[in-house]
Formats: structure tokens, C-alpha cells, sequence
């Protein structure tokens, strides 16, 4: 793994500190590097159009992510934290800290970040494809046009980052969902949003934690324990593998204002015989039912309610790696 190095810029402007810094990682990646290598404020307001509205390619707890124009021809993807809160500053340090020590291809990669007046600026690399809760949830025909040799790809390289994670910097991601793995032009998986992320010290399994994440992927024991832990994304990540298979969201609001909780009703389906019904009708295929019904049992060893009997995110790598993409 290569080595990185911090190095920060100071400049004047309006009579206060601007501080521009960026990662200079060496030979594999120094080429990237070049997307933000001696850029200014001026060059990122004037990407991104002064962050007009019509840049907008994203949204989180704290800030907006924009498309960005770089001056030499490069695409990037600019997060924007704001405002005045603790929470924010909590959440720019912990990405800045997490991206800043690991490194992996299934990852996004952060070029750079900033600080500017009360703004954070986070600079990553684009990701041609968007989001995965995009291809499975937001197109405006309603499909998802994501085959299933797709769909598991992406789930093999989701898992090998998120085994990346726990298992060389020690980090518990703790916001694991499908809107947090990117796609770039080849449908590959990159993990994103490491703002809820927490570094823990070796030989520890857990840290304390509000209760944060996203409604339908929090794992069970969270709002008992207030504790993080890596069968806590584990859980999350299984929440992930049943939108691929079903095409449905975590949570649903039905008729008469019930809330449909997928996990529960995958739990339904299977103990009365109907898996079958399970899964989403765009890849419902004889060819794949072998490998969606393999799958869907390594799903539900994820989003088991004891996180006990969950199991590590490296068997879960290594099940799903087991399947081959194109072989029925």
C-alpha cells in the first residue's frame, strides 16, 4: 500500500486565511492526483458554477454534492459541508481521517479537501454511473435496466471494501446503504460517505455512538446498546444485498400509511415458501435462480438479529466471490 503525504497551501484572501490542502500519494495514483494538484478557490467555485443548483448531483446530513468542471478538463465530485454546527466539523474530520488512511479501488477516492470560511469542501473523483439507489430506485422509466451478473458484481466489490475497511485501518463505516455506493463508468462499486465513520483502536470490537445511520439499515441492537460494531455494517450491508435482489426500498410506505420494512417481510416471504416472490421481476430468470437463492441466504445471515450469529464481513467476501458473474 502506498504511502501518503499531507501537504497544505495558505493564502490571503479578503484580509483572512484560506487553507487549500491535498493528498500527494505517490506513483500508482500520482497521475489522479493531478485532478486537484495547485487548484484555488477561485478554481473550484468557478467549476462548479459558484455551486449553482444546476450542479447538483447529491445531498447528505450536512451539504450538497456537486459536478465539477475542472480548468484542466477533469470531472470531480465536490461535497460541500455548511454551516456553523459541531456535527458538521465531527463529520468533515472523520472523512478527511478515514479516506486519508485507507485506500482501496472498491473506495472513493478523496483528492482533496478545504477550508473555507465556515464551508468544508471534500474533493473526490467522479463517478460516471451515480449511485447505486439510482439504478434501483430513482430512474424516471421506473426500471432499473441493472442486470443481475450487474448486481453482483457490484455487490462482490461493495463487500471487498467495506472487508478493506474493518480490516486494515479499522474503520466501522455505520451508514452502509445503497445511495453510499457509487458506480463509476464500468458499474464498478466504490463505498462513499464516511462522515458517520469511526477509527477504532486495535484489538477493540466496538465504539459508543449515537444512535445515527439511515432509517431500514440500522441494525437492531444499535438503539438498545448505542454501539458500533463491524457486524453493525455487516447488518446495513445485508440490507443492501436485499435491494439488489428485490429492487425494493428498505422502507416502503404502503396504503393507509403502513410503513413496509423489507427485512421483515423477506423474513414473511420465507417462511411461508415464497421466495420466488422475493425477488424483483427484471431478473427473475430460470438461468439465475441458483445464484439469486445463494444470494438471498447470504443476505439473511447478514440481517440476522443477533449480531452474534452474523457473520464477518471477510466470509461474506468470500461466499459472494464463490458465485461467478456470468455462470448459471
Amino acid at each position: 500500500m502506498p504511502e501518503y503525504q499531507l501537504k497544505i497551501w495558505m493564502r490571503k484572501s479578503a484580509g483572512h486565511r484560506d487553507y487549500l490542502m491535498h493528498l500527494d500519494l505517490q506513483s500508482w495514483c500520482s497521475l489522479r492526483m493531478q485532478t486537484c494538484k495547485d487548484l484555488t478557490i477561485v478554481d473550484l467555485l468557478k467549476s462548479t458554477n459558484n455551486f449553482n443548483q444546476s450542479n447538483i448531483i447529491g445531498c447528505g446530513g450536512f451539504g450538497l454534492v456537486y459536478k465539477a468542471d475542472l480548468p484542466n478538463g477533469l470531472k470531480a465530485a465536490i461535497k460541500r459541508l455548511s454551516g456553523d454546527c459541531g456535527q458538521m466539523e465531527r463529520e468533515f474530520q472523520a472523512e478527511v481521517e478515514a479516506l486519508s488512511r485507507a485506500q482501496h479501488k472498491n473506495l472513493v477516492s478523496l483528492q482533496g479537501y478545504c477550508r473555507y470560511g465556515n464551508d468544508r469542501l471534500l474533493i473526490y473523483s467522479y463517478m460516471e454511473n451515480g449511485s447505486l439507489d439510482y439504478w434501483l430506485h430513482e430512474r424516471v422509466d421506473g426500471s432499473s435496466f441493472l442486470r443481475w451478473d450487474t448486481r453482483l458484481k457490484i455487490a462482490q466489490g461493495a463487500a471487498h471494501g467495506l472487508a478493506y475497511l474493518h480490516k486494515e485501518p479499522n474503520i466501522i463505516h455505520r451508514d452502509i446503504k445503497t445511495s453510499n455506493i457509487l458506480l463509476d463508468d464500468r458499474f464498478e462499486a466504490h463505498l462513499a460517505d464516511f462522515g458517520l465513520s469511526r477509527l477504532l483502536c486495535p484489538y477493540d470490537t466496538h465504539v459508543t455512538t449515537d444512535l445515527v445511520g439511515t432509517l431500514g439499515y440500522i441494525p437492531p441492537e444499535y438503539s438498545q446498546t448505542l454501539t458500533a460494531t463491524f457486524r453493525g455494517d455487516v447488518y446495513s450491508f445485508g440490507v443492501v444485498l436485499l435491494e439488489l435482489l428485490t429492487g425494493k426500498r428498505p422502507v416502503e410506505v404502503c396504503k393507509g400509511r403502513n410503513c413496509r420494512d423489507l427485512v421483515a417481510w423477506v423474513f414473511q416471504k420465507k417462511s411461508e415458501k415464497g421466495e420466488e416472490e422475493i425477488f424483483d421481476s427484471s431478473i427473475r430468470d430460470r438461468d439465475w435462480e441458483k445464484q439469486l437463492m445463494e444470494v438471498l441466504g447470504i443476505a439473511c445471515k447478514c440481517i440476522d438479529q443477533d449480531p452474534r450469529r452474523r457473520p464477518s464481513i471477510d466470509e461474506v467476501v468470500s461466499w459472494l466471490d464463490e458465485i461467478e458473474i456470468g455462470k448459471t
